[in-house]
């Protein structure tokens, strides 16, 4: 059986949505035959990998020559993911913002503005670029119900926040509508005390902990939070979107959302925010053209090399 070890960083300093994004691409391996081991840069992304059905691991194999490598990192240089390329027999490496030239056989860049980016000094055997290829597990394509049936706002900016994000942007939206707003919270983070009290004065606040996120975001009408990987899914399950930047690697995210008719804020202004949010209650939803099938299409490619 083929191996893939797949490396993702994640937790309290990087959020969760490359656990998602990965393990949706590690689950069309794995119908593909490959034997799947995800090694984690922190166990606080253990219960996600768990709950999307593999197993979590801190250690690397000490050998990867006949394996495929998957790596999903933020913070590792170009020269670290060369040398774990290098060490393997294939490698894909999931690359954001085309600042670290590495070598590998496959790149795949699943957002929307990939096609923007400049790869010149990457070698590269194949690039997966764009929205045919946003790593979306086919659960929130699924899970999108219609307008009728949808209620309340998404507020989410990220498993790196503890409330202090979104806290703000909750009390400015109770101001302007009576719309329910959900809150999910990944397991590994303590909200801070105010947040505690408001969800305890506010019945129409859910504070909701390891939400099924299909099924959320599926069901409601706005997602309003941060511009990262969870915009692709709120997208996919049908969700108006306002985003704005709240890491240094989301701002390609924000400028180019509004290309495809997606509000989104360079700042993180609560008021800005609320009422973008406000707005996009009264608005027709947005279909972006995205492709539910792209991870098994990359999966199937890269089956034939090995």
């Amino acid at each position: 059986m083929a191996r893939a070890t797949v490396i993702i960083e994640c937790g309290q300093t990087s959020g969760l949505g490359r656990v998602r994004r990965t393990l949706t691409l590690a689950a069309a391996l794995e119908v593909q035959g490959f034997d799947i081991t995800v090694v984690l840069s922190s166990m606080e992304g253990k219960s996600l990998v768990e709950a999307l059905g593999f197993e979590a691991r801190l250690d690397m194999p000490t050998d990867l020559s006949d394996d495929l490598v998957v790596i999903d990192t933020c913070s590792q240089s170009a020269l670290e993911i060369n040398k774990i390329c290098c060490a393997s027999r294939v490698s894909l490496v999931i690359d954001d913002l085309a600042e670290r030239p590495v070598v590998c056989d496959y790149l795949v860049n699943p957002n929307l503005y990939a096609h923007g980016l400049d790869y010149s000094a990457y070698t590269i055997g194949r690039a997966f670029l764009g929205s045919d290829f946003t790593l979306v597990d086919q659960r929130f394509f699924r899970a999108a119900k219609s307008e009728r049936d949808r209620k309340g706002i998404v507020v989410s900016f990220g498993g790196t926040d503890n409330g202090t994000l979104a806290l703000p942007v909750i009390k400015a939206l109770l101001e302007r509508t009576d719309m329910p707003v959900f809150l999910p919270v990944p397991d590994y983070v303590e909200p801070i005390s105010a947040l505690d009290a408001l969800v305890r004065a506010e019945s129409s606040v859910h504070l909701i902990r390891a939400a099924d996120m299909p099924s959320l975001l599926g069901a409601s009408k706005v997602f309003l939070g941060a511009a990262g990987a969870t915009v692709l899914e709120a997208l996919a399950a049908g969700c108006r979107v306002c985003a704005t930047a709240t890491q240094p690697d989301q701002h390609k995210n924000v400028a180019y959302l509004p290309r495809v008719g997606v509000m989104s804020s360079e700042v993180y202004d609560p008021e800005i925010l609320a009422d973008m949010a406000v707005t996009a209650l009264k608005d027709t939803a947005i279909a972006v053209p995205l492709n539910s099938c792209a991870a098994y299409n990359i999966a199937t490619t890269i089956s034939s090399h090995i």
